[in-house]
């Protein structure tokens, strides 16, 4: 078989059993390995901290058309004016003929600070002070966007929670809001670690992504359940084998689904770098981490997460016992009926070893007449004598 074929038919033997990759198995070193990026996460998001748009913190963005001006001197009169941490960007745009603008986005300052950053922005750029337009968002309004994205964030796991612990178990509950957290803390560290920038359109992306995250998981959590039912409940595998297989035949599945949903988001996100859009890559960014990171969460940590979950129980651990038990049973059955019993003959002279041995003693002599008896040939080995040879008496 080609590789090219055995890729092709690589679903098949997953679904089928033919061909098994060990998941749940390797459960350790998967917590393991997600224990040490979420460490490595939460060290990001104390020593950097999230950096957030005006739009949670409140400001002005001031956007001034020119091609003339760059970001440095942008920042240079910015600072000048009294602005702490002035975030300075340089954006082409196509509307009403090719330009560039530069775009400053301070904290809330004083009206007074904010005409004195106009006016000499104007006059670094060489254009009219009325062609500078300036965004202004309070702090109160960025503070409450702030809250409403919790609230949803904590009301969208309430639910999840509720519709796995009623439509499933309890387990796969506990499973699937761990998986979830997990996500959630891969995706801050990634935006602490690289300083971008959280806005709402962020905010955005990231709720969506968490809703095909557990999508991921539910897909696993019913196979799960469907071999549960045709392979534990009757005795053919333990609850841990059959959930590796689920994860098996699913695992083509996801891995499928998540490369055609990030071939778009990967357009969106060239698409928004060319263009400096920032809307479409903070949306774009936040939908590509959060479908890489519950795609592999669903996959190495719910499923195993789950499994472990399970075996807290004793009658699932006596169960996986008592088949595991039956299997080297029957493993060492089967072996024994392999080995073929073959009844050899027993050569003149030899001396047949112990019953079940499976070697024959072979005698160093060939045994002789016993003693005070003549040996007597055969009558077919008889010479008979020549007449002519016999003496006269």
């Amino acid at each position: 078989m080609s590789r090219l074929e055995n890729f092709r038919t690589l679903g098949n033997r997953l679904y089928s059993g033919e061909t098994s990759v060990e998941v749940v198995g390797r459960r350790k070193r998967w917590f393991a390995a997600f224990g040490v990026v979420m460490l490595l996460a939460l060290l990001g998001l104390g020593v950097r901290g999230l950096h957030f748009s005006v739009d949670f913190t409140g400001g002005s963005v001031l956007t001034v058309p020119t091609n003339s001006l760059s970001t440095t001197e942008a920042t240079s009169i910015a600072v000048s004016n009294g602005v702490s941490a002035p975030v300075v960007q340089q954006m082409t745009v196509t509307t009403g003929g090719a330009g560039h603008e530069v775009t400053v986005t301070t904290p809330v300052i004083s009206p007074q600070t904010q005409n004195a950053l106009k006016t000499d922005l104007a006059h670094a750029a060489g254009i009219d002070v009325n062609s500078i337009t300036v965004q202004s968002v309070g702090a109160s309004w960025g503070h409450q966007v702030s809250t409403d994205a919790i609230k949803a964030l904590v009301v969208f796991l309430i639910l999840v929670a509720i519709y796995l612990a009623v439509f499933f178990e309890w387990q796969m509950a506990a499973a699937a809001l761990v998986s979830l957290i997990n996500v959630i803390v891969i995706t801050v560290g990634v935006y602490a670690w690289s300083s971008l920038e959280v806005s709402p359109a962020t905010v955005t992306g990231f709720l969506t992504i968490l809703g095909y995250a557990i999508y991921d998981a539910v897909v696993v959590f019913d196979k799960i359940r469907e071999n549960r039912k045709q392979f534990v409940d009757t005795d053919r595998l333990s609850y841990n084998r059959a959930a590796n297989l689920a994860v098996n035949q699913t695992l083509m599945r996801s891995l499928n689904t998540s490369l055609i949903a990030v071939i778009p988001v990967i357009a969106l996100l060239i698409g928004g770098i060319l263009s400096q859009a920032a809307v479409l890559e903070d949306i774009a960014l936040a939908l590509f981490v959060g479908i890489a990171a519950g795609t592999v969460s669903s996959i190495l940590l719910a499923a195993p997460l789950l499994v472990w979950i399970k075996e807290r129980n004793p009658a699932v651990k006596a169960h996986t016992a008592r088949i595991e038990a039956k299997a080297k049973k029957e493993a060492a059955r089967t072996s024994g009926a392999e080995q073929p019993q073959v009844a050899a003959a027993v050569p003149v002279g030899a001396e047949p070893g112990p019953v079940g041995a499976g070697t024959i003693k072979i005698s160093g002599r060939v045994p002789g007449p016993a003693a005070g008896q003549r040996e007597v040939q055969p009558r077919g080995n008889q010479r008979p004598q020549p007449r002519g040879n016999k003496k006269k008496r």
